[in-house]
């Protein structure tokens, strides 16, 4: 099943598509769609979380070489409060 979805085109977007549609015969709304999932993909993986874990404490110090003891007190002090559980 298909939705319309209002979407506003930069008049140099839209000059772009009608082009495109002229050069291969589909209509811009085709191009329109198959440029939005030919690209999809991309636009994630350019955009979406990194899946990078976080630096150790040791590989944070080592990084930026400026120990800070009262952020390393702070840090120790959250690390030992409680966790919250997740609401369900």
């Amino acid at each position: 099943m298909s939705k319309p979805y209002p979407l506003v085109v930069p008049d140099e977007l839209q000059q772009e598509i009608r082009s495109a549609a002229q050069r291969t015969g589909l209509s811009m709304a085709d191009i329109m769609r198959q440029s939005m999932k030919a690209g999809l993909p991309k636009v994630v993986e350019q955009f979406g979380p990194t899946m990078l874990k976080p630096l150790t404490a040791e590989e944070a110090r080592l990084a930026y070489q400026k120990p800070n003891p009262e952020f390393d007190d702070l840090e120790r002090h959250c690390a030992r409060l409680p966790k919250r559980r997740p609401r369900e």
